[in-house]
């Protein structure tokens, strides 16, 4: 299921991309190499002379002054080989160290978007539950109101009821038909939002292997833990831009690197007869670039400073949805027992004034009230339970810590 969520795609990808960023580092470590190869003519009196000494073949005619100031053209065909090989680049390594912090920051992104999406999959199941629970309440009141239909019409054919209290009945059946179907429709919905969940096509509709049933909290006593695997991301990014605090210092520091040069040189294009080679190393160092640098390491400490009161903030609200969840737990353990109480009763009072109706001492109105009150309080107690196991589902997502 995981993999084909597109949103776990994306975080592969932002985990693959981070991998390479850091690869693309390696310059500052590994040698590079580059090969040329050029043909040249020329009669200019400083490059054929030049020429000449690269080929090694000079000869004491060549200095003689009108051959050095009117030489005659010459070719030369060059083969080069260059190499570069870094040494010391202090701020590629502190660049190299925060885009290892960057990719442990994407790692725990996507352990914590795998997380998201389990608690996503717990909640629509719920919800797929209730909405089944919910419209076999709805079914039974319907073949309710249609018991009632058929005895109100049979009491207006012996002269007990009028036509306007079949109307009102019927009236009462149209609303539970409608509601029926719009719980249908919201299973259809429900059912789209967990193919999409899971990568699969839309269209399928999925129903509960079992019934909705009060959830137990096995840890009431669990806390908010920083141990989450959304707060080891900000914490790793902040130390991935602590190093870059570090990179921005350390591109003030000399930097140290070697190079050589390897020429074959020839007056025929095919021919590699004289080479020759240099090598050396360099030392550069910007003294002063005008405040780039420091500006620079300015904005990062800035930057630090900037997502550390934003994880203080996260870890805050997060605590605050932690205390509500847990008071929101609480509050609808009372109201599944408060709905059960009123279920019960208003189970009795229909059956009670349904006798009665039957017998001819109720009103129509009144038997569709008691009715509907009955039915709404079946689903109302449906929705408590729903709640309930909601808000743990939520304290269990909250309080979680990283693998």
């Amino acid at each position: 299921m995981k993999t084909k969520n597109t949103q776990l795609k994306v975080q592969d990808w932002e985990i693959e991309l981070g991998n390479l960023e850091r690869k693309s580092t390696l310059w500052g470590f590994l040698p590079s190499i580059s090969l040329g190869y050029t043909g040249y003519y020329t009669n200019d009196p400083l490059n054929a002379f030049g020429f000449k000494l690269q080929q090694k073949s000079v000869t004491p005619d060549d200095f003689n002054p009108m051959l050095l100031n009117d030489p005659k053209a010459i070719s030369n065909y060059n083969a080069k080989m260059s190499v570069q090989q870094p040494l010391l680049n202090f701020d590629v390594f502190a660049a190299r160290q925060a885009l290892s912090r960057k990719i442990k920051a994407l790692q725990h992104q996507k352990e914590y978007a795998e997380a998201l999406l389990t608690v996503e999959m717990k909640k629509a199941y719920t919800n797929l539950q209730f909405l089944y629970e919910a419209g076999r309440a709805v079914l039974h009141g319907k073949e309710a109101y249609q018991e009632v239909l058929r005895n109100t019409e049979n009491m207006r054919e012996l002269g007990y009821a009028k036509i306007s209290d079949v109307l009102m009945v019927q009236v009462g059946l149209n609303e539970v038909e409608n509601r029926e179907i719009e719980i249908r429709n919201n299973i259809q919905n429900l059912s789209d939002f967990i193919s999409w969940l899971m990568g699969n096509p839309l269209g399928t509709q999925y129903k509960p292997v079992d019934s909705l049933s009060r959830k137990i909290l096995l840890d009431d006593q669990r806390g908010f833990s920083e141990n989450r695997a959304d707060i080891l991301a900000m914490k790793e990014g902040v130390k991935a831009q602590n190093k870059m605090v570090t990179m921005n210092w350390n591109a003030v520091l000399p930097r140290l690197n070697a190079f050589g040069e390897f020429n074959y040189n020839d007056k025929e294009i095919f021919d590699f007869k004289a080479k020759s080679y240099f090598a050396g190393l360099a030392l550069s160092w910007d003294v002063f670039d005008g405040n780039s640098t420091l500006n620079k390491v300015k904005q990062a400490k800035v930057q630090v400073q900037k997502s550390q009161d934003e994880l203080e903030l996260y870890i805050e609200k997060e605590t605050l949805k932690l205390y509500q969840a847990k008071r929101d737990l609480a509050l609808h353990a009372d109201k599944i027992v408060l709905t059960e109480i009123a279920k019960d009763q208003a189970k009795e009072s229909f059956r009670i004034i349904e006798n009665r109706y039957n017998q001819g001492l109720e009103k129509t109105s009144d038997l569709l009230t008691s009715q509907a009150t009955n039915l709404e309080k079946q689903v109302n107690y449906l929705e408590a339970i729903k709640d309930y196991n909601l808000s743990i589902i939520e304290i269990e997502f909250l309080t979680q810590t990283s693998n």
